[in-house]
């Protein structure tokens, strides 16, 4: 019993080191693990072969925002917020200060799209055109495969 609840705390432990890279969600979390960490209902639920996208309505701040969650085979690679309604920049400004406090200083930043490049993500929040703001996460070796950046030894910034 006493051998138990050691390997009980050190399975605590080690769970906890693990950072949080989108919400209460670590990267390579499965279906269940993402479904559990989100306090609302599921709104979207869809399954490929392969692939997985999980979809919440939620307040963000006080801005009513989208959520989804992109997993493949069964692992979190990807997030995002949607503010749809977001012409006077009020989510979008919200973000950046809150990426900005969490994150320091962005890898780039232009008049409608900010960046952060971190050890295991890679965040972008953006303003479009249609007056909606977008904040993507992506797990890094993720990112780099889906813009074709693995093994070519350029970053995303080049």
């Amino acid at each position: 019993m006493k051998r138990a609840l050691v390997v009980f705390a050190f399975l605590f432990l080690a769970y906890g080191s693990f950072a949080l890279e989108f919400r209460k969600t670590s990267w390579l979390m499965t279906r269940e693990e993402v479904i559990a960490s989100e306090a609302g209902r599921v709104v979207s639920d869809l399954s490929l072969p392969g692939l997985q996208q999980i979809v919440f309505q939620t307040m963000v701040n006080g801005f009513p925002a989208t959520i989804t969650y992109l997993l493949e085979n069964d692992k979190l690679l990807s997030a995002s917020y949607t503010f749809k309604r977001d012409p006077d920049r009020k989510a979008f400004d919200f973000m950046k200060l809150d990426l900005t406090s969490r994150n320091g200083k962005p890898a780039f930043e232009k008049e409608n799209l900010v960046g952060w490049r971190l050890e295991r993500t890679e965040i972008a929040l953006a303003h479009l055109p249609d007056g909606s703001s977008y904040a993507a996460y992506w797990e890094k070796a993720y990112f780099a495969r889906i813009n074709n950046l693995a093994g070519t030894g350029r970053t995303a910034n080049e």
